[in-house]
């Protein structure tokens, strides 16, 4: 095995064809591992400031592990330093280090340590957001990098998910259910409603959900030119490959409800929303969210995705979540001293509050029994 350093955007093109063939063989792969989803980040929403550092592992000609970072410099605490990130950031994902499901993957991961190990003086602390708990990777972070550096976990999201191989409709919050179904007959009774699953990009609708979402959300996205920008690159990167679709409720013609879906190896990430309040006495956004459960239901996919956030809508449907982590690296050595030790404090924040919180309740209750 040999690794190798991509720090330019030049140098990127000549590996497309590997980083796709990579991505084929990972054992779950995400959308955001896929090159399009790369290439469209970088054009659209990367920094002049971020310094691309993408660890290339390969087994003769063939790419078997790639970790997808770069270099940002920023102040934190009063300090300057250099932190390694993953290069796809803020626009939903789970981050990822993408490894070849037929080698072995602790080995991979020991090639990039000593990569990393070996270009140390040119970073301070590695932050990998987003890695969710099961991922092959999280597990092997301590193993690969224990020996030179300490590392520190700290909670980022909660992200509900359906298992569709597991799925079981007795499973289902049935009250809720059933209410959404009778605010639907009402809806078609008093209005003119119109439902539309699952369908493909059209501009006429994504004109229609960008405007709706921006109408909804004072801070949308939608209002920078980069991430739409972003967005019409990715749908276009995929357009006729059945992965981005959408889903609306028209009531007397005007979007009530909407969705983006994200399709990609037999999972469905419920990516963005839009809705009216205007039609919030029927719940529109739960009677289509509940007609599209359905439709994925008897779709073959194999895992809905309701993404970061715990909305209390989503356990209608969801008894499963996955927790999304921060990984914090830092060097182990002298220069490094005071960054552990804030590193230490900041995960631990939570739990040094509450401890001197409960000091204080203890002090005011002695105080009142005297």
């Amino acid at each position: 095995m040999k690794t190798q350093v991509i720090r330019s955007r030049e140098e990127l093109p000549a590996w497309e064809g590997r980083w796709r063939e990579l991505v084929n063989h990972m054992e779950a792969a995400e959308v955001y591992d896929t090159w399009e989803w790369l290439e469209a980040y970088i054009r659209h929403l990367s920094k002049p400031d971020q310094e691309l550092f993408i660890v290339a592992v390969t087994d003769r000609d063939q790419c078997i592990a790639i970790a997808p970072l770069y270099i940002l410099g920023q102040k934190w605490h009063g300090m300057r330093m250099r932190s390694l990130r993953f290069i796809i950031h803020g626009t939903g994902e789970s981050g990822s280090i993408l490894l070849h499901k037929e080698y072995n993957y602790a080995r991979m991961m020991k090639e990039i340590s000593e990569c990393l190990r070996e270009h140390r003086h040119e970073w301070d602390c590695m932050d990998l957001y987003n890695l969710h708990a099961h991922h092959p990777v999280a597990g092997l972070l301590g193993q690969a990098f224990g020996d030179w550096a300490e590392l520190y976990i700290k909670p980022r999201s909660v992200a509900p998910y359906i298992n569709l191989k597991l799925y079981n409709p007795h499973k289902l919050e049935n009250s809720r259910i059933k209410a959404i179904e009778r605010k639907e007959r009402k809806l078609h009774q008093d209005r003119e409603a119109r439902i539309v699953i699952d369908v493909p990009f059209d501009s006429a609708v994504w004109d229609r959900f960008t405007a709706l979402h921006k109408q909804r959300w004072t801070d949308s996205m939608f209002h920078e030119n980069k991430m739409m920008a972003f967005y019409r690159d990715i749908i276009s990167k995929y357009q006729g490959t059945d992965r981005v679709n959408f889903s609306y409720l028209e009531v007397e013609g005007c979007m009530a409800s909407a969705w983006m879906t994200v399709r990609y190896n037999s999972k469905v990430y419920m990516y963005l929303t839009a809705f009216s309040k205007a039609y919030a006495e029927y719940g529109a956004g739960l009677i289509l969210v509940n007609r599209m459960m359905k439709h994925y239901s008897r779709e073959g996919i194999r895992e809905i995705d309701f993404m970061h956030g715990v909305q209390e809508y989503k356990f209608y449907w969801s008894d499963s979540a996955r927790i999304h982590y921060q990984y914090r690296l830092v060097k182990r050595d002298r220069r490094s001293s005071l960054l552990r030790a804030l590193s230490l404090l900041q995960v631990n924040k939570e739990q040094i509050k509450s401890l001197f919180e409960g000091k204080r309740e203890r002090r005011i209750i002695g105080k009142e029994t005297k």
